[in-house]
């Protein structure tokens, strides 16, 4: 997901807390589909958001580029 430009959010409704998920530190090879992960505040169930990460430009992500030829 890295490499394509993505990133990996979370927010917990038990406690408000809202943090980016480090990509870095989980196996490249990591399957996120129905993934859970637990809030380290409460341990309660967190929402994750997919989205793509901010270039500063309005240049096309070259993995995204990829993905729109198809």
């Amino acid at each position: 997901m890295l490499k394509h430009g993505y990133k990996l959010s979370g927010h917990c409704r038990g406690c408000s807390v809202h943090r980016d998920i480090d990509l870095a530190a989980y196996p490249p090879d990591r399957n996120y589909v129905g993934a859970r992960f637990k809030c380290r505040t409460c341990a309660g169930p967190v929402e994750i958001t997919l989205s793509q990460v901010e270039t500063g430009n309005s240049d096309v992500l070259p993995g995204l580029e990829k993905w729109r030829e198809r």
